[in-house]
């Protein structure tokens, strides 16, 4: 059969309340791996102050960190996602990741911070890579796309809450007890996720798998199929773009109000939220483009624009009240291209590799988007950090790219089973017969 052809396994499907607690749950997850990134980033002085270290080391090389330990997690989630089940992997997830947290509150050293954010980052990704596959498998794709990005913008939510535990906790009882209180959000949001059902089209691919007595494709069998290997190469493209243009800039919005605007560190704090709020009303716009046009065509104009938004935002001249504006804009079309990102990253995997091939996307994408604040830096010494940032917008040609590549997929069913019929020294033994198309 054609590669094209989806092979989608018929499953009981879940009730409506299941799927609205998996996307609350998934949701939440992502709204806690805002709050353990971002309030890591809002304590490092107070830290620096109290263990005697270096800004430089704890926002730089713990930083760093951090970001590998995401960039491992994202892989080693979606890898294990795919093979022992959505539910059982995120309930790993948000206890890995929340005691990790937590025990920041109690460390004295910079290696036992470093290794903590490690742990931090690795049990973090499990939301990204586990949880929207999970989310995308239990809706159907009327409703799919606004369900992934409903999702997404709880780690907008989460950065707001963020700052209020921050005000609310740190000034009173010192910076640890904003770690200490991440038990909190981390037993409340296990305590929803062991009321989960596993996802149905998981499950059907399991009992199919068990029926003919095979083993599950793996995505590196998979990848033997050019169908598949051209859907990696083009997520990952996509991925890099996204990863890179959002850390290539968010680290340094806060620093540059302060030295060009006069602001306050805490005024600086505040100031980015334009940006965060600019990134969930960009990322519902997304959900509602992608409905009614499909996903390839607003993400494709929405990058074009986006070019030129960033550009236009760094130009180095602004008063504060055009920059905030910019701001708002250059992260709602951030947030545009996140939304549409993940709808389409998640549609182009069937079932059996989705989780894993949603997680090598994303992480090969981080791969390339830990080098964005060092080569900000760099660009920064020779040309400013205004202009390097401009350059950096440059990336989402990628995205251009990436898009290019694929099939539109508003209405391209990935899916349940790898079609293997096109792979070298393929067997036909056993091979599935298309079956129709979802529901």
């Amino acid at each position: 059969m054609s590669t094209e052809q989806a092979v989608v396994l018929d499953h009981d499907g879940i009730s409506l309340p299941a799927r609205l607690l998996v996307t609350m749950a998934c949701g939440l997850g992502l709204f806690f791996d805002s709050y353990a990134s971002v309030i890591y980033a809002l304590t490092v002085p107070l830290m620096s102050q109290d263990l005697h270290i270096s800004t430089t080391t704890l926002a730089g090389l713990v930083g760093s960190i951090f970001l590998i330990g995401y960039t491992g997690g994202t892989i080693l989630f979606g890898v294990l996602g795919d093979r022992f089940g959505r539910r059982l992997t995120l309930g790993v997830s948000i206890v890995s990741y929340g005691v990790a947290t937590a025990a920041v509150g109690i460390a004295s050293g910079i290696g036992a911070i470093a290794g903590l954010r490690a742990l931090t980052g690795i049990g973090g990704a499990g939301e990204l890579s586990v949880g929207f596959p999970y989310v995308a498998e239990v809706w159907n794709k009327a409703r799919r796309c606004k369900a992934i990005v409903g999702t997404y913008t709880f780690w907008h939510l989460g950065y707001f809450f963020t700052i209020f535990v921050f005000e609310a906790l740190v000034p009173g009882f010192g910076w640890r007890s904003a770690y200490l209180f991440a038990l909190v959000p981390a037993g409340l949001i296990l305590a929803a996720r062991l009321r989960l059902e596993e996802s149905p089209r998981y499950l059907a691919v399991l009992a199919d798998v068990q029926r003919r007595n095979v083993r599950r494709t793996t995505l590196r069998r998979a990848l033997a199929v050019p169908l598949y290997r051209r859907r990696l190469i083009a997520g990952v493209l996509i991925s890099i773009a996204l990863a890179y243009s959002y850390y290539a800039l968010a680290f340094y919005i806060a620093a540059y109000v302060v030295h060009a605007y006069g602001l306050t560190p805490a005024g600086a704090g505040w100031f980015t939220l334009l940006f965060v709020g600019g990134g969930f009303l960009g990322a519902w716009i997304g959900a509602f483009m992608a409905d009614w046009f499909g996903r390839k065509r607003p993400a494709i104009i929405g990058a074009f624009v986006g070019i030129v938004v960033t550009w236009l935002w760094w130009q180095g001249n602004h008063g504060i009240t055009t920059f905030g504006a910019l701001e708002m804009l250059g992260g709602g079309f951030m947030g545009f291209e996140w939304a549409i990102g993940l709808v389409f990253l998640n549609e182009i995997f069937p079932t059996e590799i989705r989780a894993s091939g949603f997680g090598w996307a994303l992480g090969l994408g981080r791969v390339v988007s830990i080098a964005a604040p060092s080569v900000t830096q760099i660009l920064a010494s020779w040309v400013g950090i205004a202009h390097a940032i401009q350059s950096s917008a440059l990336i989402s040609v990628l995205l251009i790219i990436g898009y290019a590549m694929l099939p539109e997929t508003q209405h391209l069913e990935a899916g349940d089973i790898v079609d293997l019929s096109h792979a070298p020294a393929y067997r036909p033994e056993g091979a599935l017969q298309p079956a129709g198309t979802e529901a």
